[in-house]
């Protein structure tokens, strides 16, 4: 079935008699066994979904751990000062936020330092480290998320004469040897593929346990570092699988028995924690800051302690994310109507005076409606910076490494999913052409098929809702929210919202009605067929993943419509 966005929505093909076995088997309903078969849920992630039984202790070992310990503890015995250089994200803030938690309670003499987006650029680079190093006498550097491909950086550190921790997750372009700088990324000695998607933050909450037992620590409580790393790992987009979902669950629980006003006040402390506030709500208002050039606030916020000035700094971060909002839907208003999405070719869209922090948000939404990897380019003084993520199967990380080595890109880093690059404005169609050469070597004849669940009403998709979804959760990467087709629908009232997202009263043929929203549809093909449409529609949806108390907390979000 043709979409109106140009998907080919098709119902994914399960043998019967697995669905009845594992139906049997778990006592489950029929379509809770066919999504589990769909996503290929292990029987060991099945036991553990419906038993809820997480491991009690999350473990996670790092050769690397025992050498970057001993740089650490040198520090702190021959009291000499550690800087700690993060990413300007989620996951770059929440592992800043750890080792700084950490290291106070160590009582260690350290700074700490977030990159501008648009004065630094992504990671660090000579000239920031020169300014850093002028008027401090640091002996140890950690980087957290960034510093993997670093080289020409770690080498001018060694030959300073410090010494350097590295503590990443991206992709390793070549790995080298340094004689001073110890490198955490579990890519580095990939024979574990459990551990090779745990983000930065991940690793530095192992690393935190790792160094309570070092020092001897039996009053530091590192529980409450594992929901910052379960934000981290929702926002950075990694597979929500296996170890991934135990970390996740684990830090869900633990926010809920620890006092951290920083974060709590940014979301209604009295609604249950999910993978939806984190990804729509939390995530965007952290990272709103460095997209408008405040890239130390969100850390500002999570080190506070005063109260008033924890509010002042919630109500800037609050501020600066409607803003966000407003110049992104511009944007992309825009954008939809200038870009022309081809069959055979990725999204590919340069437009000069983007707002740069906004290309990776941007280049998201395309993913999501079109299905397609996208890359979003916008000229930043001399070079062009450019944004990307991608669909399952086709890793833009390892593409970026590729175009380094052809010289077609000045720099660039990320993995599988999300990426960015630099490069010079004559290499554009180079790079648009070198792009969609390896996506039709991988996908040849693209045909832009997507699958959803099965056919459902609304009544079976609200029982479903109430009793068997959030035995899914933590849906995300890799374990992504179901997507149901609901046939012979009629708008029956609608309304806008923000000039961007609609909100919708659907009727079925039996009578039923539920509400639906659509969101970021002003100005595309999917919204002008919803706001026009008078006959019968079927639609394409997902059920709003908030906790289901009662029948009027269900509602619907529309994905596509079938043309």
């Amino acid at each position: 079935m043709k979409s109106i966005n140009g998907i080919n929505w098709k119902s994914k093909p399960i043998p019967e008699r697995l669905i009845q076995k594992n139906k049997q088997q778990y006592n489950i309903s029929y379509l809770l066994s066919k999504i589990y078969l769909e996503k290929n849920y292990s029987d060991e992630e099945i036991f553990i979904t419906l038993n809820k039984s997480q491991s009690n202790k999350l473990i996670y070992q790092n050769d690397d751990f025992e050498p970057a310990s001993k740089l650490i503890i040198e520090c702190v015995k021959e009291k000499k000062k550690i800087l700690i250089f993060g990413d300007y994200d989620v996951d770059g803030y929440s592992s800043t936020y750890i080792l700084f938690d950490f290291f106070s309670n160590l009582n260690v003499d350290f700074d700490h330092y977030i990159p501008d987006r648009f004065v630094d650029g992504y990671g660090p680079n000579n000239t920031l480290l020169e300014k850093l190093l002028k008027n401090n006498n640091y002996s140890l550097i950690i980087f957290v998320d960034c510093g993997t491909n670093s080289v020409d950086e770690i080498n001018y550190l060694e030959k300073k004469g410090l010494k350097t921790i590295i503590i990443d997750h991206h992709q390793i372009h070549q790995y080298n040897y340094f004689k001073n700088t110890i490198v955490i990324n579990p890519l580095k000695k990939s024979k574990k593929k459990n551990y090779n998607f745990l983000c930065a933050t991940s690793l530095v909450y192992f690393f935190a346990k790792f160094l309570t037992t070092k020092f001897k620590l039996r009053n530091t409580n590192v529980k409450k570092y594992s929901f910052f790393a379960a934000i981290a790992t929702i926002c950075d987009q990694m597979p929500l699988r296996e170890y991934n979902k135990s970390i996740v669950l684990e830090g869900f629980e633990n926010y809920n028995q620890i006092k951290f006003d920083n974060i709590k006040r940014l979301l209604n402390p009295k609604n249950k924690i999910s993978t939806s506030k984190v990804s729509f709500i939390l995530g965007p208002i952290l990272n709103s800051a460095s997209r408008l050039g405040y890239s130390d606030l969100p850390l500002k916020l999570l080190i506070e302690n005063k109260n008033t000035d924890i509010d002042k700094n919630i109500n800037k971060l609050l501020t600066i994310n409607e803003k966000r909002k407003k110049i992104q839907n511009k944007t992309i208003s825009l954008l939809n109507n200038k870009s022309e999405i081809l069959n055979n070719e990725v999204i590919f869209i340069f437009k000069e005076n983007i707002n740069e922090g906004l290309l990776g948000i941007i280049a998201s939404k395309y993913v999501d409606i079109y299905n397609k990897p996208c890359f979003i380019l916008t000229n930043s003084k001399s070079i062009i910076k450019c944004s990307s993520r991608s669909i399952n199967g086709f890793d833009i990380g390892n593409l970026i490494y590729l175009a380094i080595q052809k010289k077609i890109i000045i720099k660039g880093g990320g993995h599988a999913m999300a990426a960015g690059c630099s490069l010079k404005k004559n290499k554009i169609n180079d790079f648009k052409n070198f792009i969609n050469i390896h996506f039709n070597k991988i996908f040849k004849n693209f045909e832009n098929i997507k699958y959803y669940s099965s056919e459902q009403n609304l009544v079976s998709l609200l029982s479903f809702a109430k009793n068997e979804l959030q035995l899914l959760e933590p849906l995300g990467n890799n374990n992504s929210n179901p997507i149901f087709l609901i046939r012979n629908n009629k708008i029956i009232k609608l309304k806008i919202i923000k000039d961007t997202h609609l909100q919708l009263i659907i009727k079925n043929k039996h009578n039923k009605s539920c509400v639906c929203l659509a969101f970021n549809v002003i100005g595309t093909k999917l919204g002008e067929k919803l706001m026009s449409l008078k006959n019968e529609i079927d639609l394409i949806v997902q059920i709003n993943n908030n906790f289901i108390q009662k029948n009027s907390d269900f509602n619907l979000i529309i994905k596509d419509a079938i043309a």
